[in-house]
């Protein structure tokens, strides 16, 4: 054999070991940081090898989305979790569908349930959602100046998500002064059906709170708004305002539909009335009855690492703003400079405020929305 032989099968062989010296290292350089709790959820992912959500389309970039994150998931804790997606319902049939199941001893369609603070109350008061001890589990611990408790009462759920509710609006519709600025704006008579609510009187009800706006203010609201409306839809069906049928939504459930909509060139864009901002958390939590519970604590975990923020905010246009490198802080900061009230809708506080309460909210505002006004 030549020389030069002898050296290429030698270079060869070398680049093969430096090769997987350096994958090995990807695992054992977070190794360092990972407590008993989590190598055991570690171990138990990677028997269990799959992990089954169903939700609705859009949430974390979808199948495609949930597949790079668990390709990075996998490259960083040593698994081969495998994804078997299915497009499902919104969050609250999402949750009668999850907690029926239980209910009737069947495996559960989904692995993880993503909820807010409403319905992850739910889900801990029947007993669907399993209890977790999730600050001994994750990595990453908690920032010292956090303003939430990320965990939610009893361990049933995790916080991953903040997400600034205001208005969805189609950009070649509204333009210059007539972007709202203030809740009020909506009401030009320009507007009158041409703009759309959601079936769920998502932020009407939230910001009836004590500490909002107040029952009064918001009931005359919600009534006017019922009578200038042009229909219901819901937050995740940004394409009827792309296509001009409504040229706003009034209110959505966070910046993060338009958003995504917005990074693949539709005409739409989003914006914080003065007056107020609600801060939607957005949870995970485990059911009960998950067959691959492990791999969908294992997936929440990684969420909450920066590489994981950071990969959730370019997929699905949220983190969570507790964290440093957060893009969630800034659309905030505008009602804080303009002394507006903002809200962070924690499970804490919706407990807090009573649970029964928002619950009555919800009913009287859905019924004034559907009969318009009355």
């Amino acid at each position: 054999m030549s020389v030069r032989i002898r050296v290429r099968l030698l270079s060869c062989v070398f680049l093969s070991l430096v090769g997987a010296a350096l994958l090995a290292v990807g695992p054992a350089a977070h190794a360092q940081t990972r407590s008993a709790a989590l190598q055991k959820v570690i171990d138990g992912a990677r028997t269990e090898g799959v992990l089954t959500i169903q939700w609705s389309a859009g949430r974390l970039g979808g199948d495609a989305g949930l597949r790079q994150l668990l390709e990075v998931m996998n490259k960083r804790y040593g698994t081969n979790i495998k994804l078997q997606f299915t497009p499902g319902p919104d969050f609250p049939t999402m949750l009668n569908k999850l907690t029926q199941e239980k209910v009737a001893a069947q495996v559960a369609s989904s692995d993880i349930f993503i909820g807010t603070s409403n319905h992850i109350a739910k889900g801990t008061e029947s007993g669907m959602l399993k209890r977790l001890d999730w600050n001994a589990i994750l990595e990453r611990p908690a920032p010292p100046d956090v303003n939430i408790d990320r965990v939610a009462p009893k361990g049933a759920a995790i916080a991953i998500a903040s997400r600034v509710v205001g208005i969805t609006y189609n950009t070649n519709l509204v333009k210059g002064d007539d972007i709202p600025d203030s809740m009020e704006d909506v009401f030009h008579p320009k507007w009158k059906g041409r703009i759309a609510s959601t079936p769920f009187a998502t932020g009407l009800y939230q910001f009836a709170a004590k500490d909002m706006l107040g029952y009064e203010y918001m009931k005359k609201y919600t009534q006017r708004l019922a009578q200038h409306i042009g229909g219901l839809i819901s937050c995740n069906v940004v394409e009827r305002v792309a296509s001009g049928e409504f040229a706003m939504l009034v209110f959505d459930c966070g910046h993060d539909d338009a958003l995504r909509y917005k990074r693949r060139g539709a005409p739409v864009d989003h914006v914080v009335p003065k007056e107020i901002a609600r801060v939607n958390i957005t949870y995970f939590g485990i059911p009960d009855h998950a067959r691959h519970a492990d791999a969908a604590i294992l997936f929440t975990n990684f969420l909450h690492t920066e590489e994981g923020q950071k990969l959730t905010w370019k997929l699905a246009g949220h983190d969570l703003h507790i964290y440093p490198e957060a893009e969630t802080r800034k659309p905030v900061m505008r009602v804080v400079n303009a002394r507006g009230k903002l809200v962070l809708d924690t499970v804490q506080r919706e407990l807090e405020l009573g649970h029964d309460y928002f619950n009555r909210l919800v009913e009287e505002f859905v019924k004034i929305l559907k009969e318009g006004g009355r």
